[in-house]
């Protein structure tokens, strides 16, 4: 039991250190973009493919560990709910077996929280950086054939849906949080 106990905590370090690199790595590559000569009203916020191909994989994976962490919240309440007879010895295995579920359910639970608070911390980012754009973009008067006048227009609507859009992903967050902490 020792060595699955040993091996469940290495694989979640393993798995924040990867969460964590991947972030860190994000953010670097925004920071060196970021000195870099940009254009002026920031066209640079479209989003990129393999960036949602990237967030779609850690949104499965972190479905599966959240499923994972519902089964295992089921399984203790129900060894909590049962009568257990037999031996010291059975039982005293038995609370420990419970205890190792409970401790690996708060270590997923952790994990699942970390990556929720980083991806909400990325959102916040993204956000800030088009509140920038739009603000930037407001008041300004913009000259010449109505095609550029509409495109102009036309982009500041897109910056204003993905604005929408990243609050909802945030709210949406901010919820399975409160889930998350609620469910213990």
């Amino acid at each position: 039991m020792k060595i699955v106990k040993k091996t469940w905590i290495a694989i979640l370090a393993v798995l924040t250190a990867v969460v964590a690199a991947c972030t860190a790595t994000k953010r670097t590559s925004e920071n060196n973009n970021s000195t870099g000569a940009q254009p002026s009203d920031n066209d640079n916020l479209v989003a990129d493919k393999g960036n949602a191909v990237h967030n779609d994989s850690i949104s499965v994976h972190r479905a599966e560990m959240q499923e994972r962490l519902e089964k295992l919240r089921a399984i203790i309440h129900d060894r909590e709910m049962s009568c257990v007879y037999g031996s010291p010895e059975v039982l005293k295995e038995y609370s420990a077996h419970t205890r190792e579920l409970r401790q690996e359910a708060d270590s997923l639970q952790n994990v699942l929280l970390n990556m929720l608070e980083s991806e909400k911390q990325s959102l916040n980012e993204r956000l800030q950086s088009i509140d920038e754009t739009i603000k930037g973009r407001s008041g300004a008067k913009v000259y010449g054939p109505p095609e550029m006048i509409n495109k102009y227009n036309a982009r500041n609507k897109d910056l204003q849906e993905q604005r929408d859009s990243i609050q909802k992903e945030m709210e949406k967050i901010d919820v399975e949080i409160s889930n998350i902490k609620n469910n213990n």
